[in-house]
């Protein structure tokens, strides 16, 4: 008998589960690690890790009387994110002034910090408008982070990091209150890095093992500062301070592993190498989201607990809203939609015919047409005869 693919949810105790040598590209939540399925136990970790679906060899299958239903065990599921709440068109002319006024604030919040007292409620409307735009469409702000292509990367990082790191938690199910909390964490993870020198900040080329010692100082130099802050709250320390250590005790400054490391600090890391990696710099070009994205993959386990990269893919989708793409077809266009169930099969707002020529912009559902298929992202050279927001506009029509 052929292997069978099945969801998660459908694995059972005594299931053989087998590796079909599908690519990661391909299948990011099919769950791939042979062996026999021996616990509940076993089958939530699978759950929890954010995998989707995998397969089983039925000829393999062992009827076992010690796998007999559990009634204690953890089928807990994350939370399942809600439908948008107004259409992506209505939500980008307001999510655009939403990222220009939160980016206005950080810079003038950094170039400040060598002053007086720190006034964190400041800061907290320009958190609210993230959280609220985000709650009625989040491709909005999501799409428009990955098309600023600012020289000062400092405060596009900041309001990046928190507009990734809010909808990663509304995504893993945390309440509006702890979303604020996170967005204030995001705002501020990078804080410390007003007291680094400039010419280490912004040097175009790799840092000395003094120099990046001292770009490291950041953490702790923000933590130190905004916990003298009257009332801060503890949650936004933990992200600020967590934000670059790793899941098996490599990172930086505490070396912590493991669950000494809090939700708020894995949050904020997850969210935080996304976006370096993604953006542009002085040193280096920016890395295609879904190369990112399997970049990560590969740390799973390492630099993040087993599900949180996994989680965090599904969400965000192998291709984000606003990624300009080629299709099997040649045609040329931009991730207008995704689709978390099956990340490699977004709908695309097709943009330009297979010999480059601009057509009527049509959305393509690719989870309906299996035998049409992303063949790679474009770089930013590639798109750039492409008037992305104004395509994200016209795929809601």
């Amino acid at each position: 008998m052929a292997v069978v693919k099945i969801t998660v949810s459908e694995i059972k105790p005594g299931m053989f589960i087998v590796n079909p040598g599908i690519s990661w590209m391909k299948a990011p939540l099919l769950y791939m690690q042979e062996g026999l399925i021996t616990s509940h136990e076993e089958i939530n970790y699978i759950i929890k890790q954010g995998f989707s679906e995998a397969y089983h060899d039925p000829d393999r299958f062992r009827r076992m009387e010690a796998f007999a239903e559990d009634p204690d065990a953890d089928d807990t599921i994350w939370a399942t994110p809600r439908a948008p709440l107004v259409s992506l068109d209505e939500e980008l002319e307001q999510a655009r002034l939403v990222y220009a006024d939160s980016f206005d604030h950080v810079k003038s919040l950094m170039q400040a910090a060598q002053g007086g007292a720190l006034d964190m409620a400041a800061s907290q409307p320009y958190v609210e408008s993230i959280v609220n735009s985000l709650n009625r469409n989040v491709d909005a702000l999501i799409s428009l982070s990955k098309l600023k292509s600012s020289d000062e990367y400092t405060y596009t990082h900041s309001v990046n990091v928190t507009i990734f790191a809010v909808a990663y938690a509304h995504y893993l199910g945390l309440s509006e209150d702890k979303l604020h909390l996170v967005g204030m964490a995001g705002l501020f993870h990078d804080f410390g890095k007003a007291f680094i020198p400039q010419e280490i900040l912004n040097a175009p080329r790799t840092l000395t093992p003094k120099e990046q010692e001292i770009m490291q100082s950041h953490v702790l130099l923000g933590y130190n500062k905004l916990k003298k802050v009257e009332d801060m709250q503890s949650e936004i320390l933990q992200g600020v301070v967590q934000h670059h250590e790793k899941h098996n005790g490599t990172g930086y400054p505490f070396r912590l592993a493991g669950k000494k490391i809090g939700i708020y600090g894995r949050i904020l890391s997850v969210s935080d190498n996304y976006d370096a990696l993604s953006a542009k710099r002085v040193y280096k070009t920016p890395m295609p989201a879904n190369v990112a994205l399997a970049v990560m993959y590969k740390n799973r386990g390492q630099a993040w607990a087993p599900g949180y990269v996994e989680r965090f893919i599904k969400m965000m989708g192998i291709y984000p809203v606003g990624t300009p793409v080629q299709l099997c077809t040649g045609e040329r266009g931009v991730v207008c939609r995704s689709n978390p169930s099956f990340p490699a099969q977004p709908c695309i707002v097709v943009a330009f015919d297979p010999v480059g020529r601009p057509v009527t912009p049509n959305v393509l559902d690719l989870y309906k047409q299996p035998d049409l298929e992303i063949e790679r992202s474009l770089a930013g050279n590639e798109a750039a005869d492409m008037d992305i927001t104004l395509l994200l506009s016209q795929s809601c029509h």
